[in-house]
Parts: C-alpha cells; sequence; structure tokens
C-alpha cells in the first residue's frame, strides 16, 4: 500500500491519501482527514471496476464526521451495472454512545469469523432505535430507480415526507407512516 501522510507544525497526521487502506478497505483510494486528537473526522474516497463482462460496479463519497464519532453528512454516488443512485445524504448521531450500543459493539468486534461477526450485527443491532445509532434524516439526490427525490426522516431515520420526480417526469408528495407506508399523496 503506497501513502502519503501529511503532518502540521507539531508533527501530527492531519491528512492521509492512499491507495487503499489495509485489508478491509483495500479497494478504496482517497483522502481521510484527521483531527487534532488522531482520529479520522470524514474523508474522500472511490473505488471502481468492470467485471469479465463490462459491467462496472464504482462508488465515490465524501463524508464529515460528528466529532468523535462518524459520518453525518455525505455525498455520495453508487453503480451497480446500469442501477445508480447518488446524492447528498445528512445523518443525525447521538453525542455519546449508549450502554446498549457499547456492548453491541464488544460483542461485534470478538467475532472470529465474518459469518459470526454478521450473526452478531443482525442480532444486536436489530434492537436498538437507530436513534441510537445513526439515523437519516435527509436524502437529496436520484435514487436507484432513476427518480429525483427529496426524502425527510423522523429521529429514528424512519422516511415521512417524500418528494419525487420519477423517470417518466410525474411529480408527486407522499407522506408516511411509521411502517413505510404511504397514507397520502398529493399529484399535480
Amino acid at each position: 500500500m503506497k501513502k502519503i501522510t501529511v503532518v502540521d507544525d507539531e508533527g501530527r497526521t492531519r491528512v492521509l491519501l492512499a491507495g487503499g487502506y489495509g485489508p478491509r478497505r483495500a479497494d478504496l483510494a482517497g483522502l481521510l482527514f484527521i483531527n487534532l486528537e488522531g482520529v479520522q473526522a470524514g474523508g474522500l474516497e472511490y473505488t471502481g471496476k468492470r467485471d469479465t463482462s463490462g459491467t462496472v460496479d464504482a462508488g465515490a463519497i465524501l463524508t464529515f464526521d460528528q466529532f468523535g464519532n462518524d459520518e453525518i453528512v455525505a455525498l455520495s454516488y453508487d453503480q451497480d451495472g446500469g442501477r445508480k443512485r447518488q446524492g447528498l445524504t445528512i445523518q443525525d448521531r447521538p453525542d455519546s454512545l449508549t450502554d446498549r450500543l457499547k456492548e453491541a459493539d464488544r460483542a461485534v468486534e470478538s467475532a472470529t469469523s465474518k459469518e459470526e461477526r454478521d450473526s452478531l450485527v443482525e442480532h444486536y443491532f436489530a434492537r436498538i432505535p437507530r436513534r441510537e445509532i445513526a439515523a437519516r434524516r435527509l436524502f437529496v439526490g436520484r435514487s436507484w430507480n432513476q427518480s429525483s427525490l427529496v426524502t425527510l426522516s423522523d429521529p429514528d431515520g424512519r422516511a415521512k415526507l417524500r418528494l419525487e420526480v420519477d423517470s417518466l417526469g410525474a411529480a408527486s408528495i407522499q407522506f408516511l407512516d411509521d411502517a413505510g407506508a404511504v397514507v397520502r399523496t398529493i399529484t399535480p
């Protein structure tokens, strides 16, 4: 792995430019921003390739992290073959981790295999309200189904209001319940 480390006048790493980030993130190249405490605080990353049939699998993301936590603002692009999605996402994250989230993190970190890790993630995180982890509050962009979309969500990340112009140009405003079902639609 080749990398360039940019340090400040005090010798602290502030930016990391790399063609890969170790075994778990080897397919990503980009730029990571490091805060004054030495913790990643956001970044710009890209990956992309074509398989033998020419199908594209690519993505790019620019993130800004909440201090001492993970991303709260992201500008992203994803492509899986002919399917594409791109947009701006705003998330809420708690200022501190709850005891049950700390317990879940410890359990997941103790996993010795991918299967065990996936099972623990499903077991623990399905029981923790999104507002204790990260809740997507706003998405503005192009969805997988080629619609232009603005989605506003509640503090638990449940979509409540969706403004959409579909791939054929039809516009609508949709109101959703807690289960994600449309309860009212307004059209022109």
